[in-house]
């Protein structure tokens, strides 16, 4: 293998979190795919959920990561989460997406848009973007006016995991949005308040949902009733070993002093790739099976380990994320261990980070770039 790290995508474990999501809910999957579709690769991920009968839509956050999936080929209706600048007409036209509009300013560009529909959404307790319950009658009154159709109306969970009193009342919130709507003769194909966290709340009048997190493989609680596999590892290699003497420091500011002799190893991954710095002396990577405890401060391209009771070679790969026998790190391992949510240390990881699409046993291209670099699969 020619790359110091790389990510490997399992198709086919996104494939069953598809399936397990849709057999809970059995609702219209919206796919969240903004942010690199969560640091997956957001291209490769959406082809292949283009081409899923589960997956009604896909979720972006701006206009510009519509049109790399456009530009990829991608034909399934693009739903635009961020909502829609003036200066953002021509793109929205010219890739055919579908734009969630959270007030008056966005509502009156509706009209230079040559999308069929557009999805509104409401604020019920996040206190971010969306109309205010109080603004129905003047909506109403403007896409009547204006004849424009309205596809979708949405709202979203700040706190589903957490805060079941703040969750219900949203519930009931939108609900009675839902019913106005209704009241003055809309019908609205797309009616969704709920994230992965939310999926587990009662919303019997939604009929879609937009997950992303449970997607990729992580529950957005210990106790979630959807079990689902991690569908991303990422890899590095042992580019050096060497031996410290006792009272020997490690890494930058020599955060770490050895108590007594020992091996420790340099790993081709550092926080220019995606590990938190806050890992430094506390945690490990997965090496041949056994815990590889990270020693000193995570520099930016490498990090060095304690190699002194594992068997390794230089050039051995490295699980920085992923599963080795019965042993597994998690991107909620890493992100419990450095104070923040796995969402985070998904994003994190770097374009550097070459990344490898697997279906089956594995994919055509991660398949010719073993061979070519003699490396058995």
């Amino acid at each position: 293998m020619d790359y110091r790290s790389w990510a490997e995508i399992d198709l086919e474990k996104l494939d069953k979190n598809i399936k397990k999501v849709f057999s809970y809910v059995d609702k219209d999957i919206f796919a969240v795919v903004k942010a690199d579709a969560y640091g997956h690769g957001a291209v490769e991920i959406s082809r292949y959920l283009d081409k899923n009968p589960y997956i009604s839509k896909l979720c972006v956050a701006t206009a510009e990561e519509g049109r790399e999936l456009r530009d990829a080929g991608i034909s399934k209706d693009i739903l635009v989460l961020g909502g829609i600048l003036p200066e953002e007409i021509s793109y929205f036209n010219k890739y055919n997406l579908k734009p969630v509009i959270s007030d008056f300013k966005q509502l009156s560009l509706v009209s230079e848009l040559n999308c069929k529909g557009v999805h509104i959404k409401f604020d019920t307790g996040m206190h971010r973007l969306g109309f205010y319950k109080d603004s129905l009658p003047d909506i109403v009154r403007f896409v009547k006016e204006k004849g424009i159709y309205v596809e979708g109306i949405m709202s979203h969970f700040p706190s589903a995991d957490i805060d079941r009193k703040l969750t219900e009342y949203q519930i009931k919130e939108f609900k009675e949005i839902y019913i106005f709507f209704l009241e003055k003769g809309f019908k609205i194909p797309f009616i969704h308040i709920q994230n992965s966290a939310g999926l587990v709340y009662k919303c019997d009048f939604c009929n879609a949902v937009r997950v992303g997190l449970l997607l990729y493989g992580e529950k957005p609680t210990d106790n979630f009733p959807v079990s689902v596999e991690t569908v991303m590892s990422v890899k590095a290699k042992v580019i050096l070993k060497k031996k410290l003497k006792k009272g020997d420091r490690v890494s930058y500011c020599g955060t770490f002093e050895a108590s007594k002799d020992m091996e420790i190893g340099v790993v081709s991954f550092g926080y220019a790739d995606g590990l938190p710095r806050d890992l430094s002396n506390k945690g490990y990577f997965l090496i041949n099976g056994k815990k590889a405890k990270i020693l000193g401060n995570v520099t930016m391209d490498m990090t060095i380990v304690d190699l002194t009771d594992i068997d390794v070679k230089e050039g051995d790969p490295v699980l920085i994320i992923g599963k080795d026998g019965y042993r597994e790190i998690r991107f909620s391992d890493v992100a419990r261990a450095c104070n923040t949510i796995p969402y985070e240390i998904m994003c994190r990881i770097s374009k550097r980070v070459k990344r490898f699409i697997k279906k089956g046993n594995v994919s055509d291209e991660r398949e010719k770039a073993f061979k070519e670099n003699s490396i058995s699969v």
